[in-house]
C-alpha cells in the first residue's frame, strides 16, 4: 500500500535570487521531471510558496527511501537549485479525495 510523504524544499546554493522558480536554471528539465511523476500518480500536489522561500510536494510512494532516491534525480536537486529541507511520512486523517 502506498504511503503519503511531504517534501519541503528550500532554495539551494545555486538558486538565483530575484528570479521566480520558472526563471531558474534547469526549469524546463525540472518541469519535465515533475510532470512525469504527476502523470504517473506519484506526485499528488506540488508547487512553490508565494514568498519564494521554497516549495512543497506531496508524494505517494512505498517508502521514504523510494522518494529520496527518486528526487535525487530531479534536475533542480542535481544542480543545487533546491535543497532538501524535510522529507516526512504524513499520516492523513482527513482527505476529501477519499471520501467513503
Amino acid at each position: 500500500m502506498k504511503k503519503t510523504f511531504v517534501i519541503l524544499w528550500a532554495p539551494g546554493p545555486a538558486w538565483v535570487p530575484d528570479k521566480t522558480v520558472r526563471e531558474q536554471p534547469y526549469w524546463a528539465e525540472h518541469a519535465t521531471f515533475m510532470d512525469s511523476l504527476f502523470e504517473n500518480g506519484m506526485v499528488v500536489l506540488g508547487g512553490p510558496f508565494a514568498d519564494a522561500t521554497g516549495s512543497l510536494v506531496i508524494v505517494e510512494a512505498e517508502n521514504e527511501q523510494e522518494v529520496a532516491d527518486l528526487f535525487a534525480h530531479d534536475p533542480f536537486v542535481e544542480h543545487d537549485i533546491f535543497a532538501l529541507n524535510s522529507l516526512k511520512q504524513w499520516l492523513l486523517f482527513l482527505d476529501a479525495r477519499r471520501k467513503e
